[in-house]
Order: structure tokens, then C-alpha cells, then sequence
């Protein structure tokens, strides 16, 4: 449902049964909220979503939930400013004419924060390594924030 989505379906290994869980019976934004669910099932793992700005405004406000209940998830946001795939495919099929697909976003370090979780951004893959392994460590509701641009269609 994402362009993450698709590039973790054709490039991310799985090395276990059910360690993997994709939208490929949910919609945008589903991420972060099947993030909790799985962490509940397995509280002893570490669990880790990753999701577009765009999917993880749809339920970020679950970060009250991940706080209220302790469940601590981890939450990796690449940040584009848009819903990538559509404003794509708009750019590309109707001569740029884009509508609806630019987005206006919240800082999402001071919106994880404001709920009471770790809030990080991360620039660059090396920063995302470092930052996730650090955000697994604490065992805490973390938002690692990776500003990135438009991304090619390679899936």
C-alpha cells in the first residue's frame, strides 16, 4: 500500500515465519496500529514498523495508546512531505498536475515527545542504524523521523 511497503516486499528478508507483516490485506496508515498488536502478542521482541509521513498520520495519535499501555514499539517515519506514490504517479500520467498529495507536516521528533515518547531523526542510513539499534535497546515508544526526497519506483 506504500512505497515502502513495496520496496520491503521485494528487498527485505524475513529469516523467521510471522516476523514480517505487510499490508496486503490492510490499507494505509495500518502500520503503526498492527505494530501494537504484534507487540502485545509478542511483548518479549523487539517490534519495529516502518511507514510514510502519509501512513502514519493516519493513526499517529496511537502513540497515546503505545504510552498508556507501555507498549514499545518502534516507529520509523520516512518523511517525504507527501503520499509519494500518488504524487508519482500524478507527476508522471497527467503532465504534473498534482492535487491532494503534498503534504504539510507535524516535526515528528516534538510530536512523539509531546506524547511522552522518544522522538529521533535520523539522517542518513548510518543515522537509522544507529538510532534504531539505540531505540531498541531502551525498550521505549520511540518515532525515528528519516527525512528523505522523492523516492525512484524500484519494486
Amino acid at each position: 500500500m506504500t512505497q515502502l511497503g513495496y520496496y520491503g516486499r521485494n528487498y527485505y528478508p524475513a529469516y523467521a515465519p510471522r516476523t514480517y507483516l505487510v499490508a496486503a490485506h490492510g490499507t494505509l496508515g495500518h502500520a503503526f496500529p498492527v505494530a501494537l498488536g504484534a507487540k502485545i502478542a509478542v511483548p518479549d521482541r523487539a517490534v519495529v514498523a516502518v511507514s510514510g509521513d502519509g501512513g502514519f498520520l493516519y493513526n499517529s495519535q496511537e502513540l497515546a495508546t503505545a504510552i498508556q499501555y507501555g507498549i514499545n514499539v518502534v516507529v520509523i517515519v520516512f518523511n517525504d512531505n507527501a503520499y509519494g506514490n500518488v504524487l508519482r504517479a500524478q507527476m508522471e500520467q497527467f503532465d504534473g498536475h498534482v492535487i491532494g498529495t503534498r503534504l504539510h507536516n507535524p516535526d515528528f521528533v516534538a510530536l512523539a515527545q509531546s506524547y511522552g515518547a522518544l522522538g529521533v531523526r535520523a539522517d542518513g542510513a548510518d543515522a537509522l542504524e544507529q538510532a534504531l539499534r539505540e531505540a531498541i535497546a531502551t525498550d521505549s515508544t520511540t518515532v525515528i523521523e528519516v527525512p528523505v526526497g522523492a523516492m525512484e519506483r524500484k519494486y
